[in-house]
């Protein structure tokens, strides 16, 4: 691990509880050194489920965007090499 060096994460997902069946939509990803951006990740996946209407608004991320995205693990896969060892800082990550 770099000293100064984080990464940030974000996730938009098709709604607001894992535990009432939100599944990611997409993920994005900026690697931070020395307090600026130096890298970059960011996929949309597919959920496997279709994708309420109201998030659709919400995100702008639609159905037929995911249709043909790479599965979820397969993006968090990705996500996870990304980051390598960073300390992860994340928005609303408690939920």
């Amino acid at each position: 691990m770099i000293r100064n060096q984080y990464s940030v994460i974000d996730f938009e997902t098709t709604g607001l509880s894992p535990a009432c069946g939100a599944r990611p939509t997409e993920i994005a990803v900026v690697r931070i050194r020395g307090g600026e951006i130096v890298d970059r990740y960011q996929s949309l996946m597919n959920p496997g489920v279709p994708i309420p209407y109201d998030i659709q608004a919400f995100t702008g991320i639609t159905d037929a965007m995911v249709r043909r995205a790479p599965p979820v693990e397969a993006v968090m896969a990705q996500a996870v090499d990304f980051v390598g060892g960073d300390p992860i800082v994340a928005h609303k990550g408690n939920l």
